[in-house]
C-alpha cells in the first residue's frame, strides 16, 4: 500500500532532519517525505504557518510550527492508518506515559477537548483551562489567527503519530483543500 506523502519546504526539511534527527528518520517509517512543490497547497500551508511566526509548541523541548502538506487520503480514513501501519487501538509508551499510537481528529466547536485550540496545541483539558500558562507572549492571539486561516481553508483535522524514539510525537494540525490535500503546521512534542 502507497504511504501519504508529508512534505515540507526545502530548508525546512533540512532543519528538521539536522536538528530532530531521530524523530525525524521516524517520520520515514510512516510517511513518504518530500521538499512541497511550489504550489497553492504549499502557498496556504505558508500562509498557515506565517501566522504563528515566532510562536513554539511548548512540551518539554520547544518546537516552531512547520508549514507542511499532507497527500495520498484523508487522515480519517481506515486506509490512513492501514497506509501507516498503525491498527487504530495501537497503544505506546512516549516519556514513559501510555499514548494512542497514531490519533486523529476532527476539530470540534468551541475551545474544549477536541477543539481547533486543542489539537494544534496538544493540550490536555485539564490545561485547557488556563492556556496563557503554555503560551508565548503575544498569549492566544497568533493560536486563534492560525486556527481561522486553517478553517478559511477547510474543515481542521489534527494528526498526533508517537514517533519510534520512545520521546517524540508528531503533530500535524491541517485543513483539508478542495484538492484533498491537507494543508497546515506540523510540530513535535518532546516528552523527555
Amino acid at each position: 500500500m502507497t504511504r501519504p506523502t508529508l512534505s515540507f519546504l526545502p530548508e525546512q526539511r533540512a532543519e528538521l532532519a539536522d536538528i530532530y534527527e531521530d524523530t525525524f528518520a521516524s517520520l520515514g517509517n510512516y510517511f513518504t517525505l518530500a521538499d512541497a512543490p511550489n504550489d497553492a497547497d504549499t502557498e496556504a500551508a505558508r500562509s498557515v504557518a506565517s501566522t504563528l511566526a515566532g510562536e513554539v509548541h511548548s512540551s518539554d523541548i520547544d518546537s516552531d510550527f512547520y508549514p507542511c502538506t499532507l497527500a495520498g487520503m484523508d487522515p480519517t480514513s481506515d486506509e490512513f492508518f492501514a497506509a501507516l501501519g498503525v491498527a487504530r487501538d495501537a497503544r505506546c509508551k512516549v516519556g514513559g506515559f501510555d499514548n494512542p499510537k497514531l490519533e486523529v481528529r476532527r476539530a470540534e466547536p468551541g475551545e474544549g477537548e477536541g477543539s481547533a485550540l486543542a489539537l494544534i496545541t496538544r493540550l490536555n483539558a485539564h490545561e485547557l483551562e488556563d492556556v496563557p500558562n503554555y503560551l508565548g507572549p503575544e498569549g492566544k492571539q497568533p493560536i486563534d489567527a492560525a486556527i481561522a486561516r486553517l478553517a478559511e481553508l477547510g474543515p481542521i483535522v489534527g494528526v498526533q503519530l508517537c514517533t519510534d524514539d520512545g520521546a517524540s510525537k508528531v503533530v500535524l494540525t491541517l485543513a483539508r483543500r478542495p484538492s484533498g490535500v491537507h494543508v497546515g503546521v506540523m510540530a513535535l512534542r518532546m516528552e523527555t
